[in-house]
């Protein structure tokens, strides 16, 4: 029973690693796709998955952005015009 649990909590961390990294690289439009092709409450539950994964790479893009302005120049620079 122990070995079943053990092995039952090693695939939870393996599929919410792989789903955060499709999160981040991907956004929610991999998940829809693979929601599509199921019917029923798995469709509903891939859609509010794809939802969830959406807000993740917006959310990590923008701290991203918000990082890097204070290295992005308010002047467009010319590449010709240094």
């Amino acid at each position: 029973m122990l070995k079943f649990i053990r092995n039952l909590g090693c695939l939870t961390i393996i599929i919410f690693i792989i789903f955060l990294s499709i999160a981040l690289i991907f956004g929610g439009g991999k998940i829809r796709q693979i929601g599509d092709k199921t019917t029923g409450i798995i469709k509903k539950a891939f859609h509010y998955a794809a939802d969830k994964a959406d807000d993740i790479h917006k959310s990590v893009f923008k701290k991203l952005d918000e990082m890097s302005k204070p290295f992005k120049s308010d002047e467009k620079k010319d590449i010709n015009n240094k």
